[in-house]
């Protein structure tokens, strides 16, 4: 059996602590061209990389009433120890306030995460 090691990241060699991850949500209607989502994704990398963080990946809806990416973020949020999910705006959480309120609620509760907006008032 042979064994290999890995070399060091340049974190490690600095002894700095790594970023905290950040993972993307985004609910992906189907008459939104590919070019304008690819666009979306970017921003919100370059936006959690401007905040601080290391951004680890996204997790999309594509269905309308939809939670199922929603529940495999927070698995995934509990499995990493992360504690940021970026959005584009809070609509892509849900249409309403009040359904936004919850599914933050949810995340701070289940995962202990906070959701940030690019977009806040959008």
């Amino acid at each position: 059996m042979t064994s290999a090691t890995l070399p060091d990241s340049p974190a490690s060699i600095r002894d700095e602590p790594a970023a905290p991850s950040a993972y993307g949500y985004l609910r992906v209607p189907a008459d939104v061209p590919d070019h304008e989502m690819l666009c979306l994704e970017q921003a919100l990398i370059a936006f959690a990389e401007s905040e601080g963080w290391s951004f680890a990946g996204f997790f999309f809806e594509f269905r309308s009433g939809s939670r199922a990416g929603f529940n495999e973020l927070i698995a995934e949020l509990v499995r990493a120890g992360a504690h940021h999910v970026v959005v584009p705006s809070l609509r892509h959480l849900a249409a309403y306030t009040l359904l936004q309120n919850a599914m933050q609620d949810r995340l701070a509760i289940d995962a202990g995460a906070e959701v940030v907006a690019m977009r806040p008032d959008r």
